[in-house]
């Protein structure tokens, strides 16, 4: 791969999104670039340390990428301890840990998301194996934060706009998850969604958790409802903290199905456009977009499974994004059950983009440049990065 070629591709719609005008600057000097490439370049890569045997299910897995195409995400070493490292766009990698972060077996340091400052957020493991949220500024230094109330698992925070502000999810001492927003000056709104469940999974139920921010403060999610079924719902909330609840039309109502799914992050724009999967009443994946004024449009990616358990989407931690054109990347659960990585254009059309090898494939993110970051297990079930570049 000529690394010229993929800064260059990585370039495209570099301008940071403060708030709408922004937006549309950076929208307009995308368009005559991205706003409907569909050729598309991939490139994998290992972090520095990651352990590559055959066999030993570790390596390198992405978590989220910005404007500017920087990808931030985890590494596992032969010792299985987690590392975070960032990954510059001209291939650089850069790798880190929290200084507060234990350093052993299934612990240590798991970025969520990059911003388009190079802010990361994510979480680090103590002695205890509680979890712990932490952000990371440009210049590498640290902050590490709990929601009050937290207990059992701790903290996992999610997403991380421009201003800061970080959104995710949490359990109290009795094992019940909680959503909460952290605001950029170190407060924060911990709460219920109304109506979700409030057991824990000795009984199924995964309460809710928030999965973005914009640069509004409006923010995106999903629960499980208090009913029999531990039906999924996606919700809003606004920067005011009221909610809004939403379902899929064609969502079913039985047990484990709905909108959403745990784990299932749903993408959010800078406009309010949402998009994520839901489940049928066959217990069939599809995917959805939702509009700022409530109308839906559903999708399924090509080559997508249609019997019950397959589809565009899976049962759980299936993440779905979207950038501010439209453009959406997600997984579908093939006839074989296998997980690959689409992206589906503004006009519709939608591509498979697994690298070369992958028998798993799932992504981390999308940017304006139409630029997909994922990570990928091969046949050795060795675990690589991978970042798709489309360009004209």
């Amino acid at each position: 791969m000529d690394i010229h070629k993929s800064v260059f591709c990585g370039r495209v719609g570099r301008q940071r999104k403060a708030k709408a005008a922004a937006t549309v600057l950076l929208s307009a000097l995308c368009l005559s670039s991205v706003a409907h490439a569909q050729k598309t370049q991939i490139i994998t890569f290992d972090a520095p340390g990651a352990d590559i045997t055959p066999g030993d299910n570790n390596g390198t897995y992405a978590s989220g990428i910005n404007a500017e195409g920087a990808i931030t995400g985890t590494l596992q070493d032969s010792g299985n301890a987690f590392h975070g490292y960032l990954r510059s766009p001209n291939g650089k990698i850069t790798t880190f840990d929290v200084p507060a972060a234990f350093i052993g077996p299934y612990s240590g340091t798991s970025p969520s998301e990059i911003n388009d400052r190079g802010e990361i957020t994510g979480y680090y493991s103590d002695a205890n194996g509680v979890d712990h949220g932490f952000l990371r500024s440009p210049d590498g230094s640290f902050k590490t934060f709990d929601p009050p109330g937290v207990g059992g698992y701790g903290v996992v925070p999610i997403a991380i706009n421009l201003e800061g502000a970080v959104v995710g999810y949490y359990t109290d001492a009795n094992f019940t998850f909680h959503s909460f927003v952290r605001h950029p000056d170190g407060t924060f709104a911990a709460f219920l969604v109304p109506g979700q469940c409030t057991g824990n999974y000795t009984v199924g139920c995964y309460g809710s958790e928030l999965s973005n921010i914009n640069d509004f403060g409006l923010s995106v999610g999903n629960y499980m409802d208090n009913s029999p079924n531990l039906v999924q719902h996606g919700y809003i909330r606004q920067a005011d903290g009221s909610f809004t609840s939403y379902e899929e039309p064609k969502a079913g109502t039985g047990a484990g199905q709905g909108t959403g799914c745990p784990g299932c992050f749903a993408g959010l724009n800078q406009f309010g456009v949402i998009a994520g999967i839901y489940t049928d009443a066959n217990n069939v994946y599809h995917g959805y977009i939702r509009t700022p004024d409530g109308k839906f449009t559903s999708f399924d990616a090509p080559g997508a499974g249609t019997a019950q358990y397959t589809g565009t989407g899976c049962g759980s931690d299936c993440p779905v994004y979207i950038n501010n054109w439209g453009s959406i990347s997600g997984v579908y659960t093939d006839a074989n059950g296998v997980y690959n990585t689409y992206l589906r254009y503004p006009n519709g059309k939608t591509v498979t983009v697994d690298p070369k090898g992958s028998i798993f494939a799932v992504p981390a993110g999308i940017n304006d440049a139409e630029t997909v970051a994922g990570y990928y297990a091969d046949a050795n079930g060795v675990y690589h990065g991978f970042v798709v570049l489309s360009c004209n």
